[in-house]
């Protein structure tokens, strides 16, 4: 009877020990990516990566090529890919970008001028009930953001220049070694909950992975749409708002809103006529129009599986706890916490019954 205690004691004792490795383990890698300065998105972008490309080196693997060389051949395609698709394009976006960074102040002075011609509008509307004075904190917000970000530039040069050499590093290790490190972390996990964990691990890894990707091709279909549209228009740098519209896409809900602003003030400072402008607005309307009614309830919504009212209050959170990256993070934040807290739920109601 003593040996049977001793023994499961010692059990007790191992299993705890285990738990407290897993759980230090995972706190420490999160310390080191909130502090490291550029690990974050560094890592963050790592792990688009490895979700983008996993599907095609596991396929390369299932069919007799090494899993090093397939990373390897992955990579290289991806590099030639997007080495092209630059090389296509940068000439005329340098001319975009050269063109813009010329007009800003006329762009500037004219959402300035709008700005203030509204506050006449609704001055002399509502008299002294309703009275609005943005326009110089506008303009000082304007210019200090644009002068910071030519000043600041060298810098985020050499930032975004770092992050692209370390992502694609650490993808190409989390491709390599991701099955090893999860089962190192696995073998730290007690016996009494390592089939819970393991189901866990495995629903949030794949639920992840897909919303990567689906977020992604959607993002790529509303950049692509809003060119398609802005360039048949001949609306002036496409290119820079197409682009800008996909990456702003990925912020829910008030990315699509975020994104046509810039094209809207373009449109208007021009001078376009009214139907001109209405065909800039419609460009926007049928790209999210199609991503709201098509791919959204077909591809994204499957995946999280999440309520509206927990997905806004989830962005929200995100939103005040690191800015626009908490936003692009926060529904599979939410949706992994939410498959956690059903896992465990069940795991201990079955075990007490």
């Amino acid at each position: 009877m003593t040996s049977k205690t001793t023994f499961a004691r010692r059990l007790q004792r191992e299993q705890l020990i285990r738990l407290v490795s897993f759980l230090g383990v995972i706190g420490l890698f999160f310390v080191i990516l909130l502090t490291v300065e550029n690990m974050l998105v560094s890592s963050l972008l790592a792990f688009v990566f490895s979700y983008m490309l996993s599907p095609v080196v596991n396929f390369l693997e299932r069919k007799g090529i090494h899993r090093i060389l397939a990373i390897i051949i992955v990579f290289a395609l991806v590099t030639l890919l997007f080495g092209g698709l630059v090389s296509a394009t940068f000439p005329f976006i340098s001319d975009q970008v050269t063109s813009l960074k010329s007009e800003l102040p006329k762009y500037i002075e004219g959402t300035i001028r709008m700005i203030e011609d509204t506050e006449e509008r609704l001055a002399s509307f509502s008299g002294t009930l309703f009275t609005v004075d943005i326009s110089d904190q506008v303009e000082t917000t304007l210019l200090g953001w644009t002068s910071s970000i030519f000043e600041d530039l060298p810098t985020l040069v050499t930032k975004l220049f770092t992050t692209l050499i370390l992502a694609p590093f650490f993808a190409f290790f989390l491709l390599k070694d991701g099955r090893t490190f999860s089962k190192i972390l696995l073998a730290m996990v007690p016996n009494n909950i390592f089939e819970m964990v393991l189901n866990l691990y495995s629903q949030i890894n794949g639920q992840i992975g897909q919303f990567v990707r689906a977020r992604l091709l959607e993002a790529a279909f509303v950049g692509v749409v809003v060119w398609v549209g802005l360039f048949v228009l001949g609306a002036r740098y496409a290119t820079l708002l197409a682009i800008f519209a996909a990456l702003t896409n990925l912020i829910p809900y008030i990315g699509p809103f975020i994104g046509a602003v810039p094209a809207l003030i373009i449109a208007l400072i021009n001078g376009e006529s009214t139907l001109g402008l209405f065909l800039v607005m419609m460009v926007y309307l049928a790209a999210q129009i199609v991503d709201a009614l098509f791919l959204i309830p077909m591809v994204v919504a499957k995946i999280v599986d999440l309520h509206p009212i927990t997905v806004v209050i989830a962005i929200i959170i995100g939103a005040q706890l690191m800015g626009v990256l908490g936003m692009l993070i926060s529904i599979p934040v939410a949706s992994a916490l939410k498959v956690t807290i059903t896992s465990v739920y069940l795991h201990l109601t079955g075990f007490r019954t």
